[in-house]
């Protein structure tokens, strides 16, 4: 089971994607500049200790670490996000509104996951630094290497049964190294959890301040007001309009997002109960 290192990376991972599924609630506080610009500066400290602690990771490898170009891609990419997050400009912050930041995020984290367990497995000695076609053709080799020496007769109609057995179990390794999985559903289901979990908080907070707000128009529109509280008055009335756009957006993201999460929590009830050749063969 991976150490230390690897558990740090993974919490590191986890904080960058808490960032993620903020974004991806693309909401009016959110996406404004200034929170956009602190969240590039959280994801630049994060990359910096998760290269630390990657570095570290790697080398309990016996020998020289192969080349890892995916996930030093991944990572860049993530860099390239905080940047455009730092620049939070307009067009920054619009396409932060429609959620086009968080998704970028979120795709790039399954990525840096996906190439972190990669250097788990092979520090472990679980190698896997072959892609599913690469371990396709690789079996299919094998396969036809093996019956060209198990069929000394009939070289011509050899070949033509060893191109069709081939063929045949490249097929079904294609079916099966893509066949329907349920870890990525299961991934996901817990994605979306976590999102509601932090939009629910977000949501939360944000009604008592429209409370409190509204409970000091109250006090104040009752007044016979001077030109200060007058100005003042009017930008609570301005923030409280804010808010309460705020929370209505917020509330259908949620809604729509507890409705996706009942889809897959169905899908996933569903896949569990197929058999191995029905996901096989995707039935």
């Amino acid at each position: 089971m991976p150490d230390i290192d690897l558990q740090n990376i993974e919490k590191t991972i986890k904080a960058i994607q808490n960032i993620g599924i903020m974004l991806d609630g693309a909401s009016e506080y959110v996406c404004e500049e200034g929170v956009l610009k602190r969240f590039s500066g959280y994801i630049g400290a994060y990359l910096k200790k998760l290269e630390t602690d990657i570095v570290s990771l790697k080398k309990k490898f016996p020998g020289k670490f192969p080349e890892t170009p995916e996930l030093d891609s991944s990572l860049s990419r993530i860099k390239g996000i905080a940047t455009t997050l730092r620049r939070g400009k307009s067009d920054v912050e619009a396409k932060c509104r429609a959620g086009d930041l968080g998704r970028e995020l979120a795709t790039e984290i399954i990525e840096l996951k996906t190439g972190v367990q990669d250097i788990s497995q092979t520090v472990s000695g679980q190698v896997s630094g072959y892609s599913i076609a690469d371990r396709i053709a690789g079996q299919g080799e094998k396969v036809s290497s093996a019956l060209y020496y198990l069929s000394p007769f009939a070289p011509i109609p050899r070949k033509v049964i060893l191109a069709a057995l081939a063929v045949a179990f490249i097929g079904f390794g294609y079916l099966f190294f893509t066949m329907e999985s349920e870890d990525a559903l299961i991934q996901s289901i817990k994605d979306d959890g976590a999102f509601l979990q932090t939009q629910e908080k977000v949501l939360s907070a944000k009604k008592e301040e429209h409370r409190e707000i509204k409970a000091e128009i109250k006090i104040l529109d009752k007044q016979n007001l001077n030109r200060k509280d007058k100005i003042k008055l009017l930008s609570l009335s301005v923030e409280e309009g804010r808010i309460a756009e705020f929370i209505e957006k917020t509330a259908v993201s949620i809604e729509k997002r507890e409705k996706e999460l009942a889809g897959k929590n169905k899908r996933l009830q569903e896949l569990q109960k197929k058999s191995f050749f029905r996901k096989l063969l995707k039935k």
